[in-house]
């Protein structure tokens, strides 16, 4: 069984009972009723050391489990879950650097260099990664990729911006219109966990299916990876990838897919960290909303919007590792009974009846589940 961790008073009982049980063997002859008072009573002098040795005590036992929950990589915290992950040499994923593209206007013809930095109106500076030339029509898009780590990175799409330096040939500077997306925080205590026990479990194969999360996990903050083989034919590897957006996925912009392939390694390519057999094609996820139609018992305000959210955190759970019909949320298959069971723990529910979907939802392989509208039917 567990160790239990007694309660400070408790421990202050016993610490009583101890005193009270040597006091009378050294000193027979004292008053009982006294000595009970002394080590009991709040206003004990043996009472209020007890007390303050027992709040003491009950740090250490606070310490000492705290100590114990860092020998194991699913419970370290901080530095202690890094020395595991140090440990199956996992590496941790620093902040990223967003990435997308600028559309560029000026005077036709003219070469712009790479790392051309731009700047916006808040100071975050890009630069662009490719040698290019302003076309014929005067414009010309080029990948660029933020010069700071993190969200602060993330431009939205439309957004002027200027040349850091004097640069005449260009007249005006937009970012594209899928944005710059893909800056994201360092990972997390509980993510660097995740991926060591991951580690653990499925050791490095060298281009095995459960090969790939891991390699994108290592450059980029991905909500969830699929991998399908023969996508385009014998000897190809799909890679569905979505990334992390709230509690949900999203679609990959095309400039975080360009850098997902240059990392994985480019079909041609001798660099990246796939086998160089494999022909990888990085696959941005489809969005699939899962609308329900429920009845409630009782059907309240209050009822509904305990039932959205529990639905809202039963699909952000659709393959996780509780879940053991699906490896992943992308091309998951959805059981009604699934649904009902999760829409029963919203506070208040008594009852209900799950009247859409009447058959499981099936996703596609490259489709990652949201939650979509419910539907609240009034009872009968």
């Amino acid at each position: 069984m567990a160790w239990q961790i007694p309660r400070t008073s408790a421990i202050a009982e016993r610490i009583a009972g101890a005193l009270e049980t040597l006091i009378l063997a050294v000193r027979p002859n004292i008053d009982p009723i006294a000595l009970s008072r002394a080590v009991r009573s709040p206003r004990g002098m043996f009472a209020i050391l007890g007390r303050a040795v027992a709040m003491e005590m009950r740090g250490i036992h606070d310490h000492i489990a705290w100590w114990s929950r860092q020998y194991f990589p699913d419970t370290a915290e901080d530095e202690f879950a890094d020395r595991h992950a140090s440990i199956w040499g996992v590496e941790k994923r620093l902040a990223t650097f967003a990435v997308g593209s600028v559309l560029v206007e000026g005077v036709a013809g003219t070469p712009l260099p790479a790392d051309l930095e731009f700047a916006a109106s808040d100071g975050v500076t890009v630069k662009s990664t490719a040698v290019t030339a302003i076309g014929a029509g005067g414009t010309v898009s080029i990948p660029v990729v933020a010069l700071v780590r993190g969200p602060a990175g993330n431009i939205a799409a439309g957004i002027r911006l200027r040349t850091a330096a004097p640069f005449p040939e260009i007249s005006r500077a937009t970012v594209g219109a899928a944005g710059l997306a893909g800056g994201s925080p360092e990972e997390t205590a509980r993510e660097l966990s995740a991926a060591t026990i991951n580690r653990i479990r499925q050791p490095p194969h060298g281009g095995a299916g459960f090969d790939y999360p891991e390699w994108l996990r290592e450059a980029f903050d991905v909500r969830a990876v699929a991998v399908v083989t023969d996508w385009i034919g014998r000897g190809s590897v799909g890679v569905v990838v979505a990334m992390k957006d709230g509690l949900f996925g999203k679609a990959p912009t095309a400039g975080e897919q360009t850098a997902m392939l240059a990392h994985l390694g480019a079909p041609g390519s001798s660099t990246g960290v796939r086998p160089v057999t494999a022909n990888v094609v990085v696959v941005p996820a489809v969005t699939h909303s899962l609308p329900i139609t429920v009845r409630t018992r009782p059907d309240t305000v209050a009822i509904r919007a305990a039932v959205s959210e529990a639905y809202q955190r039963f699909v952000a759970t659709i393959g996780d590792a509780e879940d053991t019909q699906n490896a992943g949320p992308i091309g998951a298959r959805i059981e009604p009974s699934r649904i009902s069971e999760a829409l029963s723990a919203a506070a208040g529910e008594y009852a209900h009846d799950l009247l859409v979907p009447a058959a499981p939802f099936t996703l596609a392989r490259d489709h990652y589940p949201v939650p979509g509208e419910i539907t609240f039917v009034a009872p009968l």
